[in-house]
């Protein structure tokens, strides 16, 4: 889901006084897009690839790790480091996540076709997460960004840092453990999206184990 960094996101309401206009400009950019570039040819093929780190905070006295609610934080820093990087081969481009506890960092230009650039991605990879980790370390020694598909203990007690509110009254989707305040400031299309959803179905999203 792209980064909505101009205007204001639409309410269900007033998505659907405007779908028919929606669907004609984007059949209108399809066609316009199609002619420009038709005849376009022999173009190198690019390619890429996006890394989503988690960020958590260890509590050694107590032997506990949270989520840590600091990527808001974290973005500024990562980018305004990068703008200062010649060389773009070293540079990563990062982007907020829906939740507040992760990032996304991707190559700041695309791999090329050649097969030598194989040999990049894993270094590549690395460096996000040292450059992450270095201006983390450089606050304190208990916070690290880690490359973890699902956080064993989310919804288990205090499981974020600093501790929040959770149930059904603290969420917008009525979800029992992902209150609003997980959502990330910076992605203000996320809250617009679950409440979209809600109201287009005429209730809450059924996500069960199963």
């Amino acid at each position: 889901m792209g980064l909505l960094s101009e205007g204001n996101p639409l309410s269900w309401t007033e998505i659907k006084l405007a779908l028919q206009q929606i669907r004609m400009y984007s059949l209108d950019q399809l066609v316009r897009v199609f002619n420009k570039y038709k005849d376009r040819q022999k173009d190198a093929f690019l390619w890429g690839d996006e890394v989503e780190l988690t960020l958590v905070r260890f509590d050694h006295k107590n032997k506990t790790v949270r989520l840590l609610l600091k990527s808001h934080q974290l973005l500024p820093i990562l980018s305004e480091l990068n703008k200062k990087i010649d060389d773009k081969a070293c540079r990563i481009t990062w982007h907020p996540e829906g939740c507040n506890f992760v990032i996304e960092g991707v190559p700041c230009q695309p791999y090329g076709c050649s097969p030598s650039y194989f040999n990049t991605v894993e270094a590549n990879m690395r460096l996000r997460r040292e450059q992450a980790q270095r201006i983390l370390f450089e606050q304190t020694d208990c916070e690290y960004i880690l490359n973890i598909s699902a956080f064993p203990r989310f919804g288990q007690g205090q499981y974020t840092y600093p501790s929040i509110e959770y149930g059904l009254s603290y969420s917008m989707e009525k979800s029992l453990y992902y209150p609003d305040s997980l959502i990330s400031p910076h992605h203000p299309r996320v809250k617009s999206l679950l409440t979209n959803m809600s109201e287009r179905r005429q209730s809450k999203v059924s996500v069960n184990i199963p």
